[in-house]
């Protein structure tokens, strides 16, 4: 499903309205979703408050919808950039077709175990598709994609191996 139609269909619900009419002031933060043999087309969408600096997900499939407890947020800034999906003109398909040709390109040799995709607003680098590829050889590959023009911003490999506790 687009993420248009996903983000339309968990806004026109009553646990949506809901949830916005007892706690005004969230704004729509990001998307996210797996590829993988075990996920179909499910998809959690996150809403952040500044006034209780807090994210509620709520996790989306064909044939559920379900809102999980409010959890801290994870951010760089004092607050998460709100997602502006009116300026999102790439797709998810095409966002993974775009992320699997720079895996051809320039990660021949990983075989992908799954990829972890997220729509977000970035300070640094505006609205992007945020993908992290978790490979066999047991590395992570980020591919940052521009979700207005779909190029590719930037990608880089990483060792799952070299990270550690802090």
């Amino acid at each position: 499903m687009d993420v248009n139609n996903i983000i339309n269909k968990l806004e026109d619900s009553d646990e949506y309205k809901d949830f916005i009419k007892n706690n005004p002031g969230h704004y729509l933060v990001h998307v996210f979703s797996l590829v993988d043999e075990a996920h179909g087309d499910d998809w959690q969408i996150g809403y952040y408050s500044k006034k209780t600096d807090k994210v509620t997900v709520f996790d989306c499939s064909d044939d559920a919808l379900k809102m999980m407890p409010p959890q801290e947020a994870f951010k760089e800034k004092n607050y998460i950039e709100p997602l502006d999906i009116s300026k999102v003109k790439t797709s998810r398909k095409d966002a993974v077709e775009i992320a699997d040709d720079v895996l051809k390109e320039y990660y021949r040799s990983e075989s992908v175990i799954k990829m972890i995709i997220l729509l977000q607003n970035l300070p640094e680098f505006g609205q992007i598709w945020n993908m992290t590829v978790v490979t066999s050889s047991f590395s992570v590959i980020n591919i940052k994609i521009n979700a207005q023009d779909s190029t590719v911003i930037k990608h880089s490999k990483e060792s799952l191996l070299g990270w550690k506790k802090e």
